[in-house]
């Protein structure tokens, strides 16, 4: 747990990290292809040519020892950290790169964060969604990423079942 002082101390630092995260992968990434941006559609996105998404060997955590420490306690970024959404850029390990449900998380997050009013505005949110449920834990943000997420892959899944029994 992170104690109040500390979460405010850390909150300026956490904000500038992930405001230049966020630049490197709009200045490095790819735009979404068109699967991808019917998914961002799907779930709410509303700039989808802003978006950008960036596939790396592992999830970069802040240079900033203290904060570094504080994302690894808090699971928010891990040196087992599949993906992360920074504003409109999304970062994803190359290894989980075809695992569309991880992505659909990362645009629901891309959603959240236009919801929010940009990066700022959500970074606090986010941040302090995780703080205040107990034992900073998931928070409803990541709670609903990770239900639409799996809704839609799940009503895929559903559809392309009952089509190959159809087709049989």
């Amino acid at each position: 747990m992170i104690d109040q002082e500390t979460f405010e101390r850390l909150l300026p630092l956490a904000y500038q990290w992930a405001k230049t995260q966020e630049q490197f992968i709009l200045a490095r990434g790819v735009p979404l292809g068109p699967r991808q941006t019917a998914d961002a559609q799907r779930v709410g996105v509303r700039d989808c040519s802003r978006v950008k998404v960036l596939v790396v060997d592992r999830i970069p955590l802040p240079d900033n020892t203290e904060l570094a420490e504080a994302s690894r306690r808090t699971h928010i970024v891990t040196d087992a950290s599949r993906g992360v959404t920074i504003g409109h850029g999304i970062m994803i390990r190359a290894d989980c790169w075809g695992d569309r449900e991880l992505i659909l998380h990362q645009l629901v997050h891309v959603a959240q964060c236009e919801r929010s009013g940009g990066l700022e505005p959500f970074v606090q949110e986010y941040l302090c969604d995780r703080h205040t449920c107990a034992k900073f834990t998931v928070g409803y943000l990541e709670d609903e990423a990770r239900r639409i997420a799996h809704e839609i892959c799940a009503a895929d899944a559903a559809v392309r079942e009952k089509t190959s029994t159809h087709a049989s």
